[in-house]
C-alpha cells in the first residue's frame, strides 16, 4: 500500500543552503520558502518531489539579499525543482534525483527522516544533503569567482497525509 504526504509551508520552515568553503572566502547562510511538495512511501520504496521558491530567498542581511538574488537571477532561476527516489534504511530514506533552476541542472542526494516518530505517524521530516555547484561567479564584492561551490542544505518540514 502506498501512502502519500503533502509537504507544507510553516512559518520558520524554509530551506537553509549554507556555503561550505573550506578557503574561508564564501560563507552565506540563506533560506528559501518551501512552494510545494510531495512524498510518497511504498513498502521499502520512497519518492519526493520538493519546489523552492528561490525568488524568496533571504540571507538575513539585506546588503547580501540583493547580490544573492541577482546570483540566482544570472541562471534564470525562479524555483528550484527536486524529482528524487530511493528506499528507506530504518529511521532514514537516502533520496537521489536531480534538482532544476533557470539553466542550472544538477544530482542531489537527500537523507529524509521522520522527526521524533516513526514514517506512519509522522508530521515533520528532516532533510539533510550536500550539493556541488563547480565554477560559479558570486556578485559579492571581494569573493567574485569560487572554482568548487559546495551547499549545504538543512530543513525540517510540515507534512499532512494527502
Amino acid at each position: 500500500m502506498e501512502q502519500s504526504w503533502s509537504i507544507r509551508q510553516i512559518d520558520g520552515a524554509d530551506v537553509r543552503l549554507r556555503s561550505s568553503q573550506s578557503s574561508g572566502r564564501v560563507d552565506i547562510d540563506v533560506s528559501a520558502p518551501v512552494r510545494a511538495g510531495d512524498l510518497w512511501i511504498q513498502e521499502t520504496d520512497v519518492r519526493m518531489n520538493l519546489t523552492i521558491a528561490l525568488d524568496r530567498i533571504k540571507t538575513g542581511n539585506f546588503l547580501t539579499d540583493g547580490a544573492v538574488r541577482a546570483f540566482i537571477s544570472g541562471y534564470r532561476a525562479h524555483d528550484l525543482v527536486y524529482a528524487g527516489a530511493g528506499s528507506t534504511a530504518g529511521e532514514a530514506a537516502e533520496i537521489s534525483g536531480r534538482a532544476s533552476a533557470g539553466t542550472i541542472d544538477t544530482q542531489i542526494v537527500l537523507a529524509v527522516s521522520p522527526v521524533g516518530t516513526d514514517w506512519q505517524s509522522m508530521n515533520e521530516i528532516e532533510i539533510i544533503g550536500t550539493v556541488e555547484f563547480g565554477r560559479v561567479h558570486i556578485p559579492l564584492p571581494g569573493v567574485g569567482t569560487v572554482d568548487d561551490l559546495v551547499v549545504d542544505i538543512d530543513a525540517r518540514l510540515a507534512v499532512l497525509p494527502a
